[in-house]
């Protein structure tokens, strides 16, 4: 998201846009890429320079922004009539891994941006991140995932993470009968994800242009800085050597140093090419080795709790990287299936469609009324008290 301090533009639009302005220009700018999930009202999220905007702010802008996107997309395809934000159901995913304010949290949100009003929130639905990824993976045909195919998974424990530039989220589901999901354990573990690898390549740099040249570099040049993480982001996703040019301006700081090529003398791992950047493929794969360890100690722990695991699954972002995948494959290939789906940064959201006639809440004991046909069940407590056991809170 880019806000100056107004809202400017989102997603893509918003990266290319910070990418492409001065660096006077971006100390006055809020550019949000790749925060956690952050849901109280009084927090704030840090930008990527430095700059905090409080967390309902940053989430109901990107909220107001998707929504008036797809009024505008709908509206412009169809003639004869006018549909508005109340004529559709929409759905909100959360990670597995947030409390109970999440769900308040957004549907704050949601009614800020006009998504909904207050009062009114019946369109308006919720799902977890894990199971709308279960929900869209097992629909999926037997050619659906790379290099594995799919197995009959009716009556096996299926672990699910979720593999984000922030956050790794574990799910653990039971695969019922008629398409249904039993959650048996949920976890999360902090800072093993896509951000882990990009702060050891950060380190590497840092290493490389010494005597306080890289820190110089980031503090003037911030936006070529997001360029070079960015350039990194996708050469990460493949297992060999990746190779890309050398900022004009980083080069000029450090050759007011030493020659340039001086500095990458002795540099395991990395070597200067006429203007290139070199770096193996060995370098690469230890920039994953924190979080590739710290994500096998977490399944294993879960393994380890006696579940019949039948499947391992992998989706999101960070799931992109062969090396990920590559890894977690050879690991538990013995202990299970590893599947991982073609685009699995989008299981997520096509899940959420399948899921938007759900939500979830908290199951609970309320007053029984006989006059009432749903409440079937009760339970008889002291004095003569009755509740029925069916009771479901989604507020």
């Amino acid at each position: 998201f880019l806000f100056r301090p107004g809202f400017i533009s989102f997603g893509y639009e918003a990266k290319q846009s910070y990418l492409s302005i001065s660096g006077q220009q971006a100390r006055g700018m809020f550019f949000f890429d790749c925060f956690k999930f952050l849901h109280r009202n009084t927090l704030h999220i840090k930008s990527v320079n430095g700059k905090e905007m409080k967390a309902l702010k940053v989430f109901t802008e990107a909220l107001r922004f998707l929504k008036d996107d797809v009024l505008k997309t709908i509206n412009e395809n169809i003639t004869g009539m006018k549909f508005t934000a109340s004529d559709f159901t929409w759905v909100l995913t959360v990670p597995d891994s947030c409390d109970p304010s999440a769900k308040p949290f957004m549907r704050g949100a949601a009614i800020q941006a006009g998504i909904v009003t207050d009062g009114n929130t019946d369109n308006l639905i919720f799902a977890l991140e894990s199971e709308a990824a279960l929900a869209w993976c097992k629909k999926l045909p037997a050619d659906g995932f790379i290099t594995e195919t799919r197995i009959n998974l009716v009556g096996l424990v299926l672990i699910t993470f979720s593999v984000t530039d922030e956050n790794i989220d574990f799910a653990v589901h039971e695969d019922l009968q008629g398409g249904r999901l039993k959650m048996l354990h949920r976890s999360s573990v902090n800072d093993l994800g896509g951000k882990s690898v990009d702060g050891k390549y950060k380190e590497f740099l840092r290493e490389i242009f010494t005597d306080g040249v890289w820190d110089e570099y980031e503090k003037n040049y911030p936006t070529e800085v997001q360029r070079m993480m960015y350039e990194f982001s996708l050469l990460k996703k493949g297992d060999g050597d990746i190779q890309f040019c050398c900022p004009f301006n980083l080069g000029t700081l450090a050759c007011k140093h030493q020659n340039i090529e001086q500095l990458f003398e002795g540099v395991e791992g990395a070597s200067w090419n006429e203007g290139l950047i070199k770096i193996s493929r060995n370098k690469l794969r230890s920039f994953f080795a924190q979080s590739l360890q710290g994500i096998t100690h977490n399944v294993r722990k879960i393994i380890n709790k006696g579940f019949n695991i039948g499947c391992i699954w992998l989706v999101g972002e960070f799931a992109q990287c062969v090396i990920l995948r590559k890894h977690i494959t050879d690991e538990f290939m013995e202990v299970c299936k590893v599947l991982c789906p073609f685009r699995p940064r989008e299981s997520i959201l096509n899940g959420a469609f399948l899921k938007s006639s759900f939500t979830y809440g908290i199951d609970v004991l309320c007053g029984f009324k006989a006059e009432n046909k749903y409440f079937t069940r009760f339970t008889v407590f002291q004095h003569l008290q009755y509740f029925c056991s069916s009771g479901f809170i989604i507020e």
